[in-house]
């Protein structure tokens, strides 16, 4: 069993198509944070697929819960391409993306189908203010059921199955996903995008970009992730120190949260 490496391969999956309109891709640890909100019964409207990163635990619950069982690939969103085949997203109406270290607060379907009904190209839940945050716009905001914005992060963005297919063909342009989030910005200003209040999660675990785990192993390859988001923004054509550029604009409209009774 091969965890962290160039290729990529699959242990588990259907013995046929499944009928269940959404994906939920999670790129877990050994031991990925307990969803006590998921509802895993075979009634639900996602199949899950798990790219382990690093050798499961023997009673780990996504090892048995996963649809899809993988291993390998160098990150996230690297292990994401080699692994979702044109094929495979075709069966899809969208697919969500998300990191170990967050703890929902609703059940995934709940979301994946708000998200496909409001015709979202690309989309996250917000952050509860508790959580390690790196943007301060991904924080929920209380008055609103959603924002649309021009900004989605990397931790747990939903796609839409056809701005999928456009975007991941630049997954691995970066290791450390550093930049990505700015390139869909770019890329993809012309469709909707946003943050969804109503639904939020918590991301539990610091960002340290000298002793966290991620990181270290990031050195181990040569990979500098303040280094590949320079080199994204001179792809993009942008100022990395001018993140106030009109296509990156913050906000650009609200929805009102529905009226509490």
């Amino acid at each position: 069993m091969h965890c962290n490496s160039p290729t990529v391969e699959v242990r588990r999956s259907p013995p046929a198509p499944s009928a269940r309109p959404f994906l939920l891709f999670m790129r877990p640890g050994a031991s990925p944070k307990a969803q006590r909100r998921w509802i895993l019964s075979a009634d639900r409207n996602y199949d899950i697929m798990a790219s382990f990163y690093a050798r499961p635990e023997g009673d780990c619950w996504l090892l048995d819960a996963a649809d899809y069982v993988a291993f390998g690939g160098l990150s996230k969103f690297h292990a994401a391409k080699l692994l979702l085949e044109p094929s495979l997203v075709a069966r899809y109406r969208g697919i969500w993306l998300i990191d170990d270290d967050l703890e929902t607060h609703f059940e995934p379907g709940k979301f994946l189908r708000f998200v496909d009904e409001q015709g979202f190209a690309i989309a996250q839940p917000a952050l509860t203010h508790d959580s390690f945050a790196s943007f301060a716009i991904t924080l929920v905001h209380p008055t609103c059921a959603y924002r649309e914005t021009t900004f989605v992060e990397t931790m747990a963005p939903y796609f839409a199955r056809e701005t999928l297919s456009d975007a991941i063909v630049e997954f691995d342009r970066t290791l450390s996903t550093w930049g990505l989030d700015f390139q869909w910005s770019t890329r993809f200003q012309a469709r909707r995008l946003a943050i969804v209040d109503m639904f939020t999660m918590t991301h539990i675990a610091a960002v340290d970009l000298e002793n966290g785990a991620f990181y270290r192993y990031l050195k181990e390859l040569g990979v500098d992730p303040w280094d590949e988001l320079a080199r994204m923004f001179a792809h993009l054509g942008l100022d990395r120190f001018e993140i106030a550029n009109p296509r990156l604009a913050l906000i650009t409209t609200h929805q009102p949260a529905p009226a509490r009774r």
